[in-house]
């Protein structure tokens, strides 16, 4: 019963994403510079309300299968906006990572009191350096960070990464099970599927 439940709830994902516009397919150029012939963009999930709900609901409860945090930490824009709703959800306080250091000379936002468990969350993972600077920020202020989560993994080195600096990786989803069911529900081109999988190299 619960991967019946798991795969309806990764059809409906897979069809909203798709509806959204958060899977296009051509050239892109990642923010660490190689290129792409896919790219994911999640920002515009708060604008369709029945994906966004979907997002977070599922986001609370793979969250709940880790060790349960003092507070959640995201990184602004798109994992703040599923980190907040989360954060109240469960009742828990939320930090989040800046851009450039405050006047204090913090990389922070939010209260962060010694030996705190925090739980990074954000919208996707692909190398884990985002994640991995948050986690930095946090530990910084005296929290310590053994657990994140993301709605997709881009299968590019951030599971791996992440386990050597001690930090264990939650995903909705990743890629290769995103495309291949796009690809099973007619959503997406066999040869969009076979980008996917170039590009990740697991196939």
């Amino acid at each position: 019963m619960a991967w019946r439940k798991r795969r309806g709830r990764l059809q409906s994902l897979a069809e909203g994403l798709v509806k959204a516009g958060a899977l296009q397919f051509g050239t892109f150029t990642l923010s660490d510079g190689r290129d792409s012939p896919f790219y994911v963009n999640l920002r515009g999930i708060p604008s369709y309300p029945g994906l966004y709900k979907l997002v977070v609901d599922s986001m609370a409860e793979l969250t709940s299968k880790a060790p349960a945090p003092d507070a959640f930490c995201s990184v602004p824009v798109t994992g703040l906006t599923i980190a907040a709703p989360l954060a109240i959800g469960k009742g828990k306080p939320l930090l989040y990572t800046t851009e450039r250091k405050q006047g204090a000379g913090r990389a922070l936002e939010g209260e962060v009191r010694p030996g705190w468990k925090v739980m990074v969350i954000d919208d996707l993972a692909t190398t884990g350096k985002t994640v991995l600077a948050a986690a930095k920020a946090v530990e910084q202020e005296g929290g310590e960070v053994k657990h994140a989560a993301v709605v997709l993994d881009r299968l590019e080195g951030a599971r791996e990464g992440l386990s050597k600096q001690g930090i264990t990786l939650h995903s909705l989803t990743d890629i290769l099970e995103l495309s291949d069911t796009l690809f099973a529900m007619g959503l997406i081109s066999e040869e969009n599927l076979k980008s996917i999988t170039r590009t990740v190299g697991r196939r």
